[in-house]
């Protein structure tokens, strides 16, 4: 992961970096207006104070951004190693596939590409934290500790669908509970009401800002949906294109997490009289937790993208959101009670992981550094956006005069030059 992005990283703020640094660099506002601040469809929130602390560290330098990000993403996977063995005590050979997850090729444009901290490293890590938080002991640690967790996850990009699972979970949890281990009525009726609040407040001076302009509330075919969902999954697997193939595969992985889940749901379901023991409700939980954050993620995005075709959900940017509902299949499989099918499945599993792995989009990833590159090199010495913008073959900005304008590049520009920030730092 690294080592890529020392290859394909570049010190110059790209596309939608020029709008979501004017929480943080561009404009002058309060911590809970960079908490609050919103980009698109989510909020910045943890993402953006994180940014606001570090990045003047290094001014700005969005090559080191990148390596930042890349730290993001390995303290989630020392969260994910753990929450494994809370789950299910010592390690063992098919944990290999953890770190094979959370550093898979495939999300290469969440570590250099389009650099936020809050669309994709934050959330990721952020989720995998609230499920540790599920499996702490005693209960008086554990809700008040899920509630902080779920507030700052609702208000940083995409996590805000922890908002939606989170009293759905604890119905589950109060419901499903032996009575020896359930909370009493009216301390669930509080955490309830709490983690309803903290999703409602997150609507308070929200505007519905779609991401793209074709974007309709009326609903398409429900199996395009299912064809888009199942493609995201095909992407993360390394699959690129939209043949039949392509499409049979991501169906089938996406049937294969549905099953997954099903499992889980009908397993507290089943023994709803009997009464789960807290370890295995909470692994119950946390699985159901991290597929479902994942679906939610994905439908949602079918539901907004599907205008602009089918090959938007083979973006880059989505495979980190893909990797919670990857580690609750392997979760899944560890699960399984039959030792031989257990060991053959995993076997499987993890080769298939670890294949994508292997998986690098050099050519896309070239594009990329090479549009960033012949940009920043041609500002530094014409200061023409126009100009170099046709050097590059794609504006830094956008593909719009108008929108430029709005953003005033010209102006965030020279406040860079002038404080000798991002791409002003490799000057002569």
């Amino acid at each position: 992961m690294f080592r890529l992005i020392s290859r394909y990283a570049v010190n110059v703020f790209f596309s939608d970096q020029w709008d979501f640094n004017n929480g943080t660099l561009f404009q002058k506002h309060s911590v809970w207006q960079i908490f609050t601040w919103q980009h698109g469809p989510h909020r910045q929130g943890l993402g953006g104070l994180f940014e606001k602390m570090v990045d003047p560290l290094f001014r700005w330098n969005s090559r080191t951004e990148s390596f930042v990000v890349g730290a993001v993403i390995v303290a989630s996977a020392f969260c994910a190693m753990w929450l494994k063995k809370r789950m299910y005590g010592e390690f063992s050979f098919f944990d290999i596939v953890i770190p094979a997850i959370l550093f898979i090729p495939g999300q290469w444009a969440t570590w250099f590409g389009v650099v936020n901290f809050a669309h994709g490293p934050f959330p990721l890590l952020l989720v995998l934290l609230y499920c540790l938080a599920w499996s702490s002991n005693p209960p008086a640690v554990r809700y008040p500790l899920l509630l902080f967790i779920n507030f700052l996850t609702i208000y940083t990009g995409f996590g805000l669908f922890i908002g939606v699972l989170t009293p759905i979970l604890l119905t589950l949890d109060y419901w499903f509970s032996a009575p020896q281990f359930r909370l009493s009525k009216t301390y669930f009726v509080t955490v309830l009401l709490a983690s309803v609040a903290s999703f409602g407040s997150f609507f308070i001076g929200y505007k519905l800002l779609p991401a793209v302009d074709c974007f309709s509330l009326q609903p398409r075919s429900p199996m395009s949906y299912v064809t888009f969902v199942g493609l995201m999954f095909a992407n993360f697997v390394g699959l690129k294109d939209l043949t039949v193939i392509t499409r049979i595969i991501g169906t089938m992985i996406l049937a294969t997490i549905l099953v997954s889940i099903g499992s889980f749901v009908w397993l507290i379901w089943q023994h709803r009289s009997a009464k789960l023991g807290p370890d295995e409700r909470n692994r119950a939980l946390i699985i159901i937790c991290l597929i479902a954050y994942t679906l939610l993620f994905c439908v949602n995005t079918a539901y907004g993208r599907l205008c602009v075709g089918l090959q938007v959900a083979l973006q880059s940017r989505y495979v980190i959101y893909l990797e919670p509902a990857v580690l609750g299949l392997y979760f899944f499989l560890l699960s399984l009670r039959y030792p031989m099918m257990r060991k053959v499945l995993l076997s499987g599993f993890l080769a298939a992981v670890v294949a994508a792995s292997f998986y690098r989009d050099r050519g896309m990833m070239g594009i990329t550094k090479n549009i960033k590159q012949s940009w920043k090199t041609c500002y530094l010495q014409s200061e023409d956006i126009n100009k170099c913008d046709q050097l590059a073959g794609l504006p830094i900005y956008s593909a719009s005069p108008r929108q430029i304008q709005r953003s005033h590049l010209r102006e965030k520009l020279e406040y860079l030059k002038k404080n000798r920030l991002n791409l002003y730092l490799d000057a002569k």
